[in-house]
């Protein structure tokens, strides 16, 4: 498949696309690293701030420059007074042979229109990989009402895709998990294809209530009750309580307070978290060999520099790990590096109790209570709920209503999307 790939971005802008679990992420840092290391130079972009951390990248907005701009006619304007930005990423896209944009899904159409104009108009000649699934999460577009599900304006839709006229790759082969019945829902609810066969497992799942009796970590759609359910389960242990702080670095003095904190909050890890021994937190990173993105483990003990976690009675060893938040620049041999504007170094893991539909990004979770009771965005429910690994060990809370009425409703995608790959 990398392969396959790799063929087509000699000639072609590529859209990798597929369901939640298939290997997207995995399949972008493979060719990201394939160009690193044949000297080819390649800049990493993240439609959010999460997105950016996941891939090692930048965010669109601060790469390109674009400031508050939200349309095309705004950043004309903005960048008569924006010339030295403009000016040193004409000399990065230069020498730029693939940019990658990771969480397409999540860029609008305006964006997308932002995004052509800044290419063509600096004379980019490389290729580009659009990474994500449109059935997922869709752009944050700012309404005039407060309708569950409003019209977004997705990237297909602008000018620039077909201007940009991506090749398609699709991932069809499930990772995350081994149940083909699962599998086959999950493609089913994906595309809302919402039947008697699919309601009647969903609701099963609601009737999980063995499995409340292990170790589950709760998915939820707000921070509030992530916060209050980790607050109240971490204070029944009577060991304890360690604050451990995070350590930042500065190293661009003239970085704005703002970019740091959202970048900061972007991260997978706390600034401050708090432990004690006994409790169950969740990997935030995967570590080959040692742990991955949403595995769970007992805390054993915390020490100076080091956390000692058990996990499939197995006792390991975790060190603080460090996310850099970065800046593409040209060096003097015309390359393209990493400018690294702010260090922060933490242990990558958060309370395994409760985290959100949002922050569980890229996780593979086995033993998920899935509280549904707060979904609020088309394919939101997709998301959270592709996150379990196995469906025995799967709980879907709700607590308003007739359930099967619910799923009805919030199972749901725009027929934009629909369309779209129907026409693939």
């Amino acid at each position: 498949m990398k392969n396959n790939i790799l063929t087509l971005l000699e000639t072609n802008n590529v859209f990798l696309t597929g369901g939640a679990g298939v290997g997207k992420s995995y399949f972008a840092k493979e060719i990201i690293s394939y160009y690193k290391n044949n000297l080819l130079q390649v800049v990493a972009l993240g439609s959010t701030g999460i997105s950016a951390v996941e891939i090692g990248g930048q965010t669109i907005h601060s790469f390109f420059g674009f400031g508050i701009c939200n349309c095309l006619e705004e950043l004309i304007l903005f960048d008569k007074k924006n010339r030295k930005k403009i000016k040193d990423l004409k000399e990065i896209l230069k020498s730029c042979d693939l940019i990658v944009i990771d969480e397409i899904s999540m860029v609008s159409s305006n964006l997308m229109d932002m995004m052509r104009y800044r290419l063509e108009s600096l004379n980019f000649n490389g290729k580009i990989l659009f990474v994500g699934d449109f059935f997922q999460l869709p752009p944050v577009i700012k309404r005039k009402n407060n309708s569950l599900f409003s019209n977004n304006i997705y990237a297909f839709e602008s000018s620039a895709w077909e201007f940009f006229s991506p090749k398609t790759v699709e991932l069809k082969e499930m990772k995350r998990t081994k149940d083909k019945k699962f599998f086959e829902i999950l493609n089913k609810i994906r595309i809302s294809l919402i039947d008697d066969k699919v309601l009647d497992y969903l609701v099963s799942l609601s009737k999980n209530i063995e499995v409340k009796n292990i170790n589950l970590t709760g998915l939820y759609g707000r921070n509030n009750e992530v916060y209050k359910i980790n607050y109240q389960r971490l204070h029944e242990h009577n060991t304890k309580e360690m604050v451990l702080k995070a350590s930042l670095q500065i190293h661009e003095k003239k970085i704005s307070q703002n970019k740091l904190q959202n970048w900061i909050n972007s991260l997978p890890v706390d600034e401050e978290l708090k432990l004690k021994e006994g409790v169950p937190v969740l990997f935030t990173s995967n570590k080959w060999g040692k742990f991955f993105n949403g595995e769970r483990g007992i805390v054993k003990e915390i020490l100076n520099d080091s956390l000692m976690i058990e996990k499939n009675n197995r006792l390991i060893k975790v060190q603080k790990q460090d996310f850099d938040l970065i800046e593409y620049k040209n060096n003097k041999n015309g390359d393209i590096e990493e400018n690294v504007l702010a260090s922060m170094s933490q242990f990558p893991v958060k309370l395994a109790y409760a985290i959100t539909i949002h922050k569980s990004q890229g996780m593979s979770i086995d033993n998920l209570l899935c509280n549904i009771d707060h979904i609020f965005t088309p394919s939101q429910f997709y998301v959270a709920i592709s996150r379990a690994t196995n469906p025995k060990n799967l709980y879907l809370q709700y607590s308003k209503g007739d359930l099967r009425e619910y799923l009805m409703k919030v199972i749901k995608i725009s027929d934009k999307v629909k369309n779209f790959y129907d026409k693939l």
